[in-house]
């Protein structure tokens, strides 16, 4: 237990360095790239993007996720898997370069056919490393995939703005695209000791089966329902509607991944590992529910008061009508990770079936403001959003109950007993006009102080926690 807890620490402390790196330089370039860029041509490429994302699952189609699970991997497992991988990738390549016009027809704009043939090589070489990423994330050897994720999205954004400063428009974003795919694999490779053998078994894919194959509709309906908020957006209004819509989410979602996506990567082979020691499994789970929960609540605040700053000082005037999509969409951060939790709650204990049959509901709960787009408008879409990502919180706390046997008492305390104080800064926030910078500045040091004591004053399990490590970690700093 000791070895597997240092192992997931020191997984740990590379994935959220790897992040805030990795993140850190890919905002950077974002900030570079959005002055450069119309948002009109950030819709291009989102469009395009739409089907190569859907399409990624199939070169995968669940088999990553069931070798980390399982726990008698030999060579010729992996090496069955990676033939397949790679022969998927080939074929989505082919398909997707006869099939582009069609797409621009689909969109009645021609140039996303070029831009779709050239994003399919992705396919190819994203095929490449399935195996090799699957194994270091079994071994939680997070130090090469972070060190590969940093270097790999610094350079193909850097490459990415020097086309654009060249006047390469739209097609800058497709050769950052491109390069972060190649170098990826690259440094995979040059990182792994794995290799492939020259053979395959039918026997060994087949074994891997009854859990990859639900793994894999559920992420291809998950990866479908996420991208039609991109397809409908592009289809019924316009690329620059795309664009602002685009910009928001993908603010949205660095804030994600800074509060907590390290914690739910490295804590589903963790989970896995503890999957026949219930006790143990519910105590590290809380635990962990509670500190994402925190985190989240907190820099949700802070994102909800500053947004309209943070968009027009990083990305200019002509970004303006992103902030109210932004302070909308921000709200879904505080629940979006204890979600991915709760899903890997699921997967850690082999349920891939039961979360496929829950993940069709949580689909079409999500399909739902989709229609509220079409007959209001983007705004009232975002705020549809928000909504249904809430319910999809009770109903996944429910059924983690039901079927991981998780206690819901306490793991709805767990969840919630930190967001009193977002309520009250939204409230207060859209009462009162802050209209200087000042006021939202003094508005947010207000919040977050606000957001400590009341977490030290209910005893919240995550705060805790947090001022537990921190405090062990300025101790031996000292002692240095």
């Amino acid at each position: 237990m000791t070895s597997l807890k240092n192992r997931s620490a020191t997984a740990f402390a590379w994935n959220i360095a790897g992040t805030i790196l990795k993140q850190g330089s890919g905002f950077l370039i974002s900030i570079f790239l959005a002055r450069l860029l119309e948002p009109a041509e950030f819709g291009l490429v989102g469009m395009a993007m739409v089907f190569i994302t859907v399409s990624q699952v199939f070169i995968d189609v669940g088999f990553a996720s069931a070798l980390i699970q399982n726990k008698d991997n030999t060579n010729l497992t992996y090496s069955s898997i990676f033939y397949l991988n790679f022969a998927a990738g080939l074929v989505l390549t082919a398909i997707f370069y006869f099939s582009a016009p069609f797409i621009g027809d689909f969109y009645d704009n021609p140039e996303i056919a070029s831009l779709i043939r050239w994003l399919s090589l992705i396919f190819v070489f994203n095929s490449l490393n399935l195996v090799q990423t699957a194994i270091f994330t079994k071994e939680l050897n997070f130090k090469v995939l972070t060190l590969r994720n940093v270097i790999a999205s610094a350079s193909g954004g850097i490459l990415g703005v020097i086309c654009a400063f060249q006047g390469y428009g739209v097609y800058s974003l497709v050769v950052q695209q491109i390069s972060m795919a190649v170098l990826s694999t690259i440094l995979l490779w040059y990182s792994s000791s794995w290799k492939p053998d020259l053979r395959f078994s039918f026997f060994e894919v087949k074994r891997l089966t009854g859990f990859s194959a639900f793994v894999f509709f559920d992420q291809f309906i998950s990866t479908i329902f996420k991208q039609l908020d991109i397809l409908f957006i592009g289809k019924v209004f316009s690329a620059s509607v795309l664009g602002f819509y685009s910009r928001a989410s993908s603010l949205k979602d660095q804030v994600i991944v800074y509060t907590s996506q390290s914690l739910v990567k490295v804590f589903y082979p963790v989970l896995s590992n503890l999957q026949d020691q219930h006790k143990e499994y519910s105590r590290v789970y809380f635990k962990v529910v509670s500190v994402v929960a925190f985190v989240s609540y907190g820099l949700t605040g802070l994102l909800y008061i500053m947004g309209s700053d943070i968009i027009i000082l990083l990305f200019g005037e002509k970004w303006i009508p992103s902030i109210a999509i932004f302070q909308v969409l921000v709200l879904a951060v505080c629940v979006f990770p204890i979600n991915g939790m709760m899903v890997n709650a699921f997967m850690s204990k082999g349920k891939s079936k039961e979360n496929f049959y829950l993940g069709i509901f949580r689909k079409l709960v999500t399909s739902i403001p989709l229609f509220i787009a079409y007959y209001k408008g983007i705004y009232e879409f975002t705020i549809a959003l928000v909504i249904a990502d809430f319910f999809l919180t009770f109903v996944n706390i429910y059924f983690t109950y039901k079927v991981v046997k998780i206690d819901y008492r306490t793991l709805l305390r767990k969840v919630f007993e930190g967001i009193l104080p977002l309520i009250f800064v939204v409230f207060l926030y859209n009462y009162f006009n802050f209209e200087s910078i000042y006021y939202r500045l003094l508005f947010a040091l207000l919040f977050s102080l606000t957001h400590i004591f009341y977490g030290y004053i209910v005893k919240i399990e995550g705060f805790l926690f947090l001022v537990e490590n921190v405090s062990k970690y300025i101790r031996n700093l000292k002692k240095r």
